[in-house]
């Protein structure tokens, strides 16, 4: 953790974080190939258990597994090196292709939001793991035939998934859940995570980009979800190797590159970074505090960029595209880096104007993730929250 003061870390965190570990504020971090004792843990948002309503019949979409092929077509066909120039023509191919993909992310975060924060019970529950369990038993995300776009496409699916079955799993009780049927998905989300870890280790370093950092946020997720530690170490490992990226002046080069969507590709790079740092900070590894310089330095050039584009422009030279660049979704990160480390210059109007934020690879609902203050019951180690008491109410699962 920070070498602050105790008292001043965030109330939401501090309930996550054991009496030791307080007591030892400004001792180094775990080791990054070391796993907490307590094991893996997620937010706090991610334990909350829903708080029960009449909700009727749930009405549960399934997705149909997507078993062929993943070699789809770049939206930036025929771009040159700065990958910035949209093919209209490419993009609707790549959008048809990858369609029940996509439609699965939102799908399995849709319920994971509907159990968990609308309260619709046990049968959106279900239809989270049945979706799951179904993708799982196709052996969906595992094709043989695969392109650098593909994979791209297979880290992103991964990300939403393992975060809406790490939601389902951590808020239910066990006794609510068939042991079977969460090893068939979690042995299902390891071989996923086999995928993506063999196409992004050891990459040369000028193709290391975004993507690498969201298939470390993605792997992470999972690693949390099954309890592999291994793979924990490698999402952290990834995360220093975009630390090092990071330029003197708090730039990530080949984001940058990127000429008109420099902006973007910057922001979009700060979604992953900022959650793993903050998963990392909930166990006890405090990679923020390592690289504080140079990642406050790059999150508040993003934050002044997305104020006054032209200030990346004055950079790299390019005036930049700003279409579609201020939502809910893109602006998400800035929710979670608020109630961690306390907001920068710039953040809380970002967050007043185009909240709530809601990401589906980031985890579905961030505000309730991340924006809640549970009460734990005097006395009692929240490791796991089966006792959790939400509004002068005690759950026991």
């Amino acid at each position: 953790m920070s070498t602050e003061d105790p008292r001043r870390i965030p109330r939401a965190w501090r309930a996550l974080i054991p009496a030791t570990v307080l007591g030892l504020v400004g001792t180094p971090a775990l080791n990054a190939a070391e796993c907490p004792t307590e094991g893996l843990r997620a937010p706090l948002g991610y334990y909350q258990f829903p708080e029960p309503r009449d909700a009727g019949d749930y009405d549960c979409e399934m997705v149909s597994p997507h078993t062929g092929d993943m070699d789809f077509t770049s939206k930036y066909e025929g771009s040159d090196s700065a990958r910035n120039e949209l093919n209209e023509t490419a993009y609707q191919e790549y959008l048809e292709a990858s369609e029940k993909i996509r439609n699965f992310e939102k799908v399995v975060i849709a319920a994971a939001d509907d159990y968990q924060v609308d309260g619709d019970g046990p049968a959106a529950r279900d239809c989270v793991l049945d979706n799951l369990e179904q993708w799982a038993s196709a052996e969906a995300l595992l094709p043989e035939n695969i392109n650098h776009v593909g994979q791209a496409v297979r880290k992103w699916a991964l990300a939403a998934s393992a975060n809406a079955y790490l939601r389902v799993k951590l808020s239910s009780s066990e006794t609510a859940l068939e042991p079977e049927r969460m090893d068939r998905i979690e042995d299902w989300l390891s071989r996923v995570v086999g995928g993506v870890r063999e196409y992004y280790t050891d990459r040369e370093p000028r193709k290391v980009n975004n993507h690498d950092y969201w298939a470390a946020w993605a792997v992470m997720s999972a690693s949390v979800a099954t309890g592999d530690c291994d793979s924990w170490s490698w999402s952290l490992a990834k995360f220093d190797e975009a630390m090092g990226q990071i330029t003197s002046d708090g730039y990530l080069p080949k984001e940058l590159s990127r000429e008109d969507r420099a902006l973007e590709y910057l922001n979009y790079a700060m979604q992953p970074l900022t959650l793993l740092a903050v998963f990392a900070e909930v166990n006890d590894t405090t990679v923020y505090e390592g690289n504080r310089e140079r990642f406050v330095k790059l999150a508040q050039n993003v934050v002044d960029g997305l104020e006054e584009p032209d200030r990346i422009a004055a950079v790299n030279g390019h005036e930049q595209i700003t279409k579609g660049l201020y939502t809910g979704w893109g602006l998400a990160w800035m929710r979670p880096w608020t109630e961690t480390w306390s907001g920068l210059p710039g953040m809380a109007s970002f967050l007043e104007e185009y909240g709530p934020m809601k990401s589906t690879r980031l985890g579905g609902d961030i505000e309730f993730l991340y924006g809640i203050e549970p009460l734990w019951p005097d006395g009692t180690d929240p490791f796991p929250p089966t006792d959790l008491r939400i509004n002068g109410h005690t759950t026991n699962g």
